[in-house]
């Protein structure tokens, strides 16, 4: 599998090069330092499967190369990997194409995650404090610590479990896992869940269960390992 990733900071791609390679063994990682030079490895590499592009970068920054890529090379997933944390620059990614958006302070194995979810195609991968700040951005702000939260539309527990995996970033074969059924029966689930939440997507999805304070469940769910790269 090769990984392309795009950061003007050497230390940066360098830090993420070593997480790539401990998280999936069998990975090429290819680092470019700024949008132009990202093309010109895409271009000599056409075989690269995904990109970790970071958001600000002093020529064009990694909005611009993301819209680039997904019109070069539309079937290629890019996360974006930023410090910004604001709703307007995860929306401007989202409607651009990206497959993910994870901060920098994402541990290793969310990275890691967040990559077999984007390359699996199962839907957009961001990190809790993106989905909570989208919510809120969403909501005009948010409600107050005490102030109503959005109702339960109905969920049974074991949905409620599924949704929470699912605000995690998890993937279907991951939810599966934790909770000892069939990739099929979570797909099932999901179907009611977005049914009932009026939902389309996983990311709409994570940004209902994070507005109505939906955990992942009880402890050994929610630290459940999650499956590594074979």
């Amino acid at each position: 599998m090769k990984v392309l990733i795009v950061d003007d900071h050497a230390l940066v791609r360098r830090g993420m090069s070593y997480v790539v390679r401990e998280c999936f063994a069998d990975a090429e990682v290819l680092e470019a330092g700024g949008a132009d030079e990202a093309v010109s490895v895409m271009e000599a590499n056409t075989d690269t499967e995904i990109a970790l592009v970071d958001v600000r970068m002093p020529d064009l920054d990694g909005l611009e190369l993301l819209r680039t890529i997904k019109g070069r090379w539309p079937d290629v997933p890019v996360i974006m990997l930023s410090t910004y944390d604001q709703a307007m620059y995860v929306k401007r990614a989202l409607a651009d194409g990206a497959a993910g958006y994870m901060l920098k302070d994402a541990t290793p194995d969310d990275l890691g995650q967040a990559i077999r979810v984007a390359l699996s195609g199962s839907g957009n991968v961001l990190s809790p404090r993106v989905i909570q700040n989208l919510f809120e951005d969403a909501d005009g702000g948010g409600s107050s610590e005490d102030g109503p939260r959005r109702p339960e539309f109905g969920l049974t527990r074991r949905e409620r479990d599924i949704l929470g995996l699912l605000a995690e970033g998890r993937a279907n074969r991951d939810i599966a896992q934790a909770l000892f059924l069939s990739e099929k029966t979570v797909k099932a689930h999901l179907a009611a869940i977005f049914r009932k939440l009026g939902v389309t997507n996983r990311t709409q999805a994570a940004m209902a269960a994070v507005s109505m304070g939906i955990e992942p469940g009880p402890p050994e769910i929610a630290n459940a390992p999650k499956s590594k790269a074979r």
